[in-house]
């Protein structure tokens, strides 16, 4: 049952992060990113991922 909780985190994560993903960048790219150097989006998007996987795996995680 562990092995399949991890799974699930994993597929529910990279579906979250990829739907918050396009909704960002379908609404702000010309408005925001214009001014945001290169490095900073991928430091944007790790710190993003990481905040969605960690409270992924603390909803599914078992207490």
């Amino acid at each position: 049952m562990n092995d399949f909780r991890r799974k699930l985190a994993a597929l529910t994560t990279t579906v979250i992060f990829g739907y918050v993903l396009y909704r960002i960048f379908e609404r702000m790219i010309f408005v925001v990113w214009v001014q945001v150097p290169w490095w900073g989006l991928i430091i944007l998007a790790v710190l993003l991922f990481f905040a969605i996987d960690y409270l992924v795996n603390r909803i599914i995680s078992p207490k």
